[in-house]
């Protein structure tokens, strides 16, 4: 079964890094933390993570519901909470989340509860592969076999290209920063705005411009349709 990619959002750097470590012991490896919502919107900005498991409360001025809400993003969350009242529990079920851990947690039920997440998570992941993705004007993404078509008629991408519309799928049309582009695409690699820019360029020609939305100064990302 394919492993996942967590972030724990918990204001407490002990307990974070006590959970983190928790489930890296569960055969998790790929588990990163953040200690508040402006560092959690730094770390969304810069990797991809498949589960959220948040804390309801961050001691700011906005809850960790109100700041999944705030993400605009479509990925799976755990609530971690002290709170056992009906409002929370009521505010939180809106977002639609996996599951609920009650704190102090225990090590069985998060082992329990993220193997539930994992086999949820997977299964959509196999579902899409099972699937060509459209992107809309006739446009589709075989995932697949990780090819672009129009129509019926195969587009060829170069390797970099095929990365960033790779990149740009699994972000679920939410956007996609130019600094997250760089690092995903060059890693480590310096590049100046021009590579960046025409690397861009290059990959909105190939499936018409109004397909791929540039945000000013940010990013870029698919166009809902």
């Amino acid at each position: 079964m394919e492993n996942i990619t967590i972030l724990i959002v918990e204001n407490e750097s002990l307990v974070a890094l006590e959970l983190t470590e928790t489930i890296k012991s569960f055969g998790y490896k790929k588990v990163s933390y953040a200690t508040n919502s402006e560092m959690t919107k730094e770390l969304i900005e810069k990797k991809i993570f498949d589960l959220i498991l948040m804390d309801i409360n961050l001691n700011e001025k906005i809850d960790g519901i109100e700041l999944y809400e705030s993400l605009n993003i479509d990925i799976p969350i755990i609530y971690l909470t002290a709170y056992k009242d009906d409002l929370t529990i009521n505010k939180a079920i809106l977002t639609n989340p996996l599951g609920y851990i009650i704190k102090p947690h225990n090590d069985d039920e998060l082992r329990a509860i993220i193997l539930l997440a994992q086999y949820k998570i997977n299964s959509i992941k196999y579902k899409d592969k099972s699937e060509k993705l459209s992107l809309g004007d006739g446009y589709y993404f075989d995932i697949k076999e990780e090819k672009l078509f129009y129509h019926d008629i195969f587009i060829h991408l170069g390797k970099k290209e095929l990365q960033l519309l790779k990149l740009l799928i699994s972000a679920r049309g939410n956007p996609v920063s130019y600094y997250r582009i760089e690092h995903e695409i060059w890693g480590s690699t310096n590049v100046n705005n021009s590579t960046l820019r025409t690397l861009i360029y290059r990959l909105r020609g190939k499936l018409t411009y109004k397909i791929i939305n540039c945000e000013t100064n940010y990013g870029v990302m698919l166009k809902p349709h």
